[in-house]
This record gives C-alpha cells, sequence and structure tokens, in this order.
C-alpha cells in the first residue's frame, strides 16, 4: 500500500491529509537530520571564494566542514560533486496571504514557493497579531511545510501608508506620538512578533496625492521599545528625506528603497552611524510592461503564475514608474560603494512578484547593479540573517549553525541565472520534498485548513475581555481611502449589548463592518454545517447586512443577506438560504468559513448604529 493510500484509510480530516501527504516522504527509519553532503562547491555565505568540501550535518544543525570528513554509521551520504551549497535564502519582504496573481488565498501553497526555490526564512508583513499563533501552529514536522516565518505586527500613521485600506488598527496599529506607541507597543509585544514593520513614509510615488508621515519622535519610541523586546523594525521608506528619518530613529533596514531622488552623503553617514541596512525590493517596482523572463525562470514558476506572466507584459510604462526605477537601480550601485548592508526582499504577493521567485529575482538584480554574485549571494544568506539578528542561528554554512542548506546545479557565486536551478535543498536538516511540494503548489484546489466546529455561540455577552464566546477578537474594518469610515464598538461589561456607532467617511458609498472571527486569526475555518442559519438579538434602525466570510472565495463573492432590526431588542432569524453572493457561480459552504461581519452603511459623512445583544448559529 502506498503512503498516500495509507494517508486516505485513516480517516484524517481533511486539512491533516494534505498536510500529512507533503510530510509522508520524510519518514526514515533513522535520523532524517544526519547527513554528509559530499565533495560539493561550498559558498559559506561569508563572503569567502567557495571551495570543495564536504559539510556534516546532525540533529538538524551544522556539526562540521571540511575534506574528506568522516561519518558515523548510517548516516545519509550525498553527493554533491558538481554542484554548489549555499546557504539558505531569505525574503525579508512577503504577503503571504496574496498569492500575486487572480487566485484565493492560501498561505500553504505561498509557504510551499519559497522552499522550492531555497528560500528557507521569510518576513511576513501580511498577517495581524491574532494570526501570529494560529499561523504558527499550522508548521513544523508532521504539518505544513514552511519556510521560518518572521511574522510582524505592523504600526502606521492615521491617515497615512498601511491604514488607508481600511482593514482596521488591529491589523495596522495607527500612532501620531511617542507617548500612543509607547502605549501600543505592550499590545503589540504580547503577541510575540518576530519583527516590527512600520509604515513611515507617505509618499506614493507621484501617481497619487501624498499621504501622512511618521515623525523621528514617534519612530524612536517604537525602535526603542521593539529593540528593548528583542525585535528588529524595518520601515515602509521610499524617499530621501523618510530614509534620513528612519535611519536618525535606528531602525534595523530601510525597506522598499529610495525612489525619489539619489542617496547622498548624509544618509550614508546616517546609516553608518546607527547601522542600518537596506531593502530594496527591486522587484516590485521593475516595470513589469517590459519583464522579460528566461526560460529557467518561467521553469520554476507554479501553474498559475505562467500563466499569469504574459498579462503582465505590455502596454506603456508610466513617466513617474521610468524615473523612479532609473533613481532606484543607480541607488544600488551608491550603496555598494558605501559598503552599506543590502539584505534581500521582494514585497511577494503584490501583482506579478510571486512567492519565491521574486526573492531569487531581487538577487538576480542586485548582480545587474553593481555587486558580484558573490556578493548578491551574501546579501542573500549572510547580510539578511544580520538584519534579523539571526545571524547566530543561520546565513551561513558554519559549524553550530542551522543546517538551513541549497545544492544548485551549477555556480551561482560566478553565474547568477545559475541560481534558477535549485536542485535539493534542506530545512533544520530535514529535506525538502521538492517535487511533492511542487505539484501540491500546482494543484487546483485550496488546500484545505484545519476546521474547528461551532457549539452555536458566537457572541453571548458571557466574557468580560471583549472577546467572543469562540475566544476570537471582535475587530472593526471600514471601506478604504485615507478619508475613510470610523466604527466604534462600546462593548458594556456585565452582560450588557455592544453599541456600534458609526461616523461615515467621504466616499461615496461608505461603510463599516464589525468582524467577529470565527476562529483566532481568523487562520483555521469553522465548520457551521449542523446549523440553518445566524439568529442575531439587535436593536436599531435602517438596513444593515450580515456578511459571512469564507476561506476559498474573494471578498468580493462573500455571501449576505440583509436585515432590519426594529426599536426594540427582537430575535431575527437568517436562513442560510438567504444569503446571496455577487458571483453566481459560488457556493455557500458551510464547513470553510472564517468570520460573521456585521455591516452598517450610510449617506456619506453621516452616521449609523446598531446595539447588538447576542449573535449565535440556530438548528431548525
Amino acid at each position: 500500500m502506498s503512503w498516500v493510500e495509507r494517508f486516505r484509510m485513516n480517516g484524517l480530516p481533511r486539512w491533516a491529509a494534505a498536510a500529512a501527504l507533503i510530510a509522508a516522504p520524510l519518514a526514515s527509519a533513522h535520523g532524517e537530520d544526519d547527513m554528509l553532503i559530499e565533495g560539493a562547491r561550498v559558498f559559506d555565505g561569508t563572503g569567502a571564494k567557495a571551495r570543495v568540501a564536504d559539510v556534516l550535518v546532525a540533529d538538524g544543525r551544522i556539526v562540521a566542514v571540511g575534506s574528506d570528513l568522516s561519518a558515523p554509521a548510517g548516516t545519509e551520504r550525498i553527493d554533491g560533486r558538481g554542484k554548489t551549497l549555499i546557504p539558505g535564502m531569505h525574503d525579508l519582504h512577503t504577503h503571504t496571504r496574496s498569492p500575486a496573481y487572480n487566485a484565493p488565498e492560501d498561505l500553504p501553497k505561498a509557504w510551499a514557493g519559497y522552499l522550492v526555490n531555497g528560500v528557507t526564512t521569510i518576513n511576513d508583513f501580511s498577517v495581524s497579531g491574532e494570526m501570529i499563533g494560529p499561523i504558527r501552529e499550522l508548521v513544523g514536522p508532521g504539518k505544513f511545510w514552511a519556510p521560518h516565518l518572521n511574522q510582524a505586527i505592523r504600526f502606521g500613521v492615521p491617515g497615512g501608508h498601511g491604514t488607508e485600506y481600511g482593514w482596521g488598527s488591529f491589523f495596522t496599529m495607527p500612532t501620531t506620538t511617542a507617548r500612543a506607541a509607547k502605549f501600543l507597543m505592550p499590545r503589540a509585544l504580547s503577541y510575540d512578533p518576530d519583527v516590527i514593520k512600520v509604515f513611515a513614509d507617505g509618499w506614493r510615488y507621484g501617481r497619487d496625492p501624498d499621504v501622512m508621515s511618521m515623525n523621528e519622535n514617534t519612530l524612536s519610541a517604537i525602535v526603542e521599545d521593539a529593540h528593548a523586546g528583542g525585535k528588529p523594525v524595518i520601515t515602509h521608506t521610499v524617499t530621501l528625506e523618510g530614509a534620513k528619518v528612519a535611519a536618525a530613529a535606528g531602525v534595523d533596514a530601510v525597506g522598499h528603497g529610495v525612489g525619489d531622488a539619489l542617496i547622498d552623503d548624509e544618509l550614508i553617514r546616517l546609516m553608518r552611524s546607527k547601522g542600518t541596512s537596506y531593502i530594496a525590493t527591486l522587484v516590485v517596482y521593475e516595470p513589469q510592461e517590459e519583464r522579460a523572463l528566461s526560460a529557467a525562470e518561467i521553469a520554476v514558476l507554479s501553474t498559475g503564475e505562467r500563466a499569469d506572466e504574459p498579462r503582465r507584459r505590455g502596454g506603456t510604462i508610466g513617466e513617474y514608474d521610468a524615473r523612479r526605477w532609473k533613481i532606484m537601480r543607480e541607488n544600488i550601485g551608491r550603496l555598494r560603494k558605501a559598503r552599506i548592508p543590502i539584505g534581500i526582499g521582494s514585497d511577494a504577493g503584490i501583482g506579478g512578484v510571486y512567492h519565491g521567485h521574486g526573492a531569487l529575482r531581487e538577487v538576480w538584480w542586485l548582480a545587474q547593479l553593481g555587486l558580484t554574485p558573490a556578493e548578491a549571494l551574501v546579501s542573500a544568506t549572510r547580510v539578511s540573517a544580520e538584519i534579523m539578528n539571526l545571524e547566530g542561528d543561520r546565513g551561513t554554512i558554519a559549524p553550530g549553525k542551522r543546517a538551513d542548506l541549497v545544492l544548485v546545479d551549477g555556480e551561482p557565486d560566478r553565474d547568477i541565472d545559475d541560481l534558477f536551478r535549485i536542485a535539493r535543498v534542506w530545512q533544520s536538516g530535514r529535506e525538502v520534498p521538492l517535487a511533492e511540494l511542487r505539484a501540491f503548489r500546482d494543484g487546483a484546489e485550496t488546500t484545505a485548513l484545519p476546521a474547528e466546529k461551532m457549539a452555536g455561540p458566537v457572541l453571548s455577552q458571557s466574557r468580560k475581555d471583549g472577546r467572543t464566546d469562540l475566544d476570537t477578537l471582535p475587530v472593526a474594518t471600514t471601506d478604504p481611502g485615507i478619508d475613510h469610515s470610523h466604527l466604534i464598538a462600546v462593548d458594556k461589561p456585565g452582560g450588557k449589548p455592544v453599541f456600534l456607532a458609526a461616523q461615515m467617511g467621504a466616499s461615496p458609498r461608505p461603510y463599516v463592518q464589525w468582524v467577529l472571527p470565527l476562529t483566532r486569526g481568523p487562520i483555521n475555518v469553522a465548520d457551521a454545517s449542523d446549523f440553518a442559519g445566524v439568529e442575531l438579538v439587535v436593536k436599531g434602525g435602517g438596513e444593515y447586512r450580515l456578511v459571512i466570510e469564507s476561506y476559498g472565495l474573494h471578498g468580493s463573492d462573500w455571501f449576505a443577506a440583509a436585515f432590519s432590526p426594529a426599536d426594540e431588542a427582537a430575535a431575527l432569524r437568517l436562513p442560510f438560504a438567504a444569503f446571496r453572493s455577487a458571483d453566481a457561480e459560488a457556493v455557500l459552504d458551510l464547513t470553510q468559513l472564517r468570520a460573521l461581519r456585521v455591516h452598517l452603511s450610510g449617506a456619506t459623512g453621516g452616521t449609523a448604529s446598531l446595539e447588538v445583544e447576542t449573535i449565535r448559529f440556530y438548528r431548525d
């Protein structure tokens, strides 16, 4: 019986079977972490020239690097002759919840994209604090394969970039003063993030009106408290003046790169004195209208990415895009000459910047702009690990380091095009099943995630900590724009109703939503298939909607039902059959729910309110 059949017969939940099918090829009778890679060209990431050597690995760590190494009996021997062994690479700027083309969110497939391309550590800037714990529970031996995940808490400025999409203060913590930053940081650190991301620069590239930027005092306060908590800080910085503010505040790296002016001596001095590095994310600014991927690059893309790529080409490059692209490329040469550390980040998940491939192309671009191929590889390995304060754990091939290793067909330290020829990958000494992950990534179905059976109550006002009966945190979202609407949920203690008060913004169709996650994050899915609908005990006047957030559907296709509460609190029952989607072909799968969203709308500049006593799933 094959391992596939065994998992099917074991009656595992669908999500567990998906994870297990990928993990199964790793099973072995002896420690899979023990191996001896023999005779490879070892490029160790320090900047030293590659040399032919053996690398001994035990218990997920590198034990020795040298010639003619011996190994204990039972150690797996791997022939590395004719290939180059490099440290696992990094991508310090990703958005894994966005697939970079028209497809639903699929975290396990995004993670697979990094590993099959030799990227073993990433920074994820697409999560909120409530998502960090559930995501950590999804990955690891016997679960989903994923690169080492550095998950971020985000800070921004009201009316600035990062806060203008209407995702709410739970997703990007808004702050305008040092006092506010110091008030918010304990809340951020309570989630134990791996990195702090700050949207500090409001320049919109000359394409759109600029938005608010963060001042140095506020950013310095964030840096001080984050560093005290052991967390590095990376900014969204796109202007010369913004980079000076960020460097003066002592951030670990400016992200996105300067695109409005050439870097000057003042910025260089600030970056040197403060130890600030640079992450350019060139690939997100590369004009896709004229982007030409090599055959080797096309080969590493997923089926969906290959289908998407031709749609990116053609059209006219905007004047502001062309000018920014020219400046950004020249700035790389200036930084290299000044010996400012340059790390690797891609902004993957943004349209056309594909997970995994984006990091490789970023390395490739550095090698086109003045860095040698060897220097570009050091940026992807040692330098990126140093930016994250992880150099003691990974980033180079040396005894004691984590065995994140990539075996490449060719010599990428001499010919950067060879970087797209990944032969084998190890993460913490475990070999990544490349063929299985590539097939999994190409699958048409959205990956199944753990499902949590709903018991009925969602919000009964029985808790005193502001959380739901499901131990989830209600949050507010709004229409997009720096002039978006605002929602305040007044949660009265003692089992009293929640009063929702909305001030509508300047949009012609303003709205707010009070989001009740059905699982923490929400990341996992909720199974409400035992129920007939949703019952709300509410009081208000006007028209409202209840939106069901569903995994596997685009937000525009989520199902919704209208309801009209009375002047006095009363129960309203909304059967699932009454919910409709804008997509006539969409299906409401009651085993794949994520959240219930109470939707309030009104006139531009007007107000709306609703009093909510309880919400629950009901049976017939």
